[in-house]
């Protein structure tokens, strides 16, 4: 469902938004209460909603909006909602924070998936930020959700170079990503992103271990530089080959596992 569909939609419950400029906290985001809040994320596959006072403001909030408005037109099959909780005067929404268990330590963000009836969480110990947030989502949806650095047609060949077992295919997309390298303007923004993805595939490749297993070391050697003193140039650079990498995980839950174990 589209945005502009949704405004209209969202007037057939009750008349709760009758023009977005009224009834949007941010542009990109809806405001739902307890009579809006399962009619309207049912209708989409993913809801990312934050949970928050009810006039939320500062740089978690600014992080959650921002992403919402710099996705907006990209999928429609993701909603960002704000959910603001009085607990004085009437106690708006005040159901809902007992209904999903939110503690008054505002802002939490939870990802309603699908047809899930437990919906997941966003790391409370991880920085609430535009970038964390994107994360989270790529984690935890199907939905193309580009990561800075990234790049769709990359991550996509990235996915289907994860997805064969075949050495003969997986060499073949190699090719194809050093032939697009070639053919891509110098100037193209999109060019220094290249060495990137065809690093990992060449190591891949080349090693005897798990593409989860290579996946998993060269992750965690990336997160041990960017704990050393570093220039600000340097951990961009770390932080987009931790994005790339991202792209690759077809198998999030067997990298995750991996991870977890070594």
């Amino acid at each position: 469902m589209a945005y502009k569909s949704f405004v209209f939609a969202a007037t057939l419950f009750g008349g709760v938004l009758i023009e977005s400029g009224n009834a949007w906290t941010a542009r990109g985001c809806v405001d739902l209460d307890s009579s809006t809040f399962d009619k309207v994320t049912s209708k989409f596959r993913y809801s990312l909603i934050k949970f928050d006072t009810a006039f939320p403001y500062g740089d978690k909030h600014e992080a959650f909006t921002n992403l919402a408005l710099e996705t907006v037109g990209a999928t429609d099959d993701l909603l960002f909602v704000l959910v603001g909780i009085k607990d004085y005067g009437e106690k708006d929404n005040a159901d809902l924070g007992k209904r999903f268990n939110i503690p008054k330590e505002y802002p939490v963000i939870k990802l309603f998936a699908g047809d899930r009836t437990e919906p997941i969480d966003f790391p409370p110990d991880e920085e609430v930020s535009s970038e964390n947030l994107r994360k989270f989502l790529k984690r935890n949806t199907d939905l193309y959700i580009g990561l800075p650095g990234c790049v769709q047609q990359l991550d996509e060949l990235a996915l289907k170079f994860m997805s064969t077992d075949d050495a003969t295919e997986r060499q073949a997309i190699v090719a194809e990503v050093e032939r697009t390298e070639r053919e891509t303007e110098a100037h193209d923004p999109t060019k220094k992103s290249f060495p990137m993805y065809l690093s990992l595939m060449r190591k891949i490749v080349k090693s005897t271990q798990t593409p989860a297993h290579v996946l998993s070391e060269e992750m965690r050697r990336v997160e041990k530089l960017l704990k050393e003193k570093l220039s600000d140039a340097k951990k961009a650079e770390l932080k987009t080959r931790i994005n790339v990498m991202l792209s690759f995980d077809v198998l999030k839950r067997a990298l995750k596992y991996e991870r977890t174990e070594l």
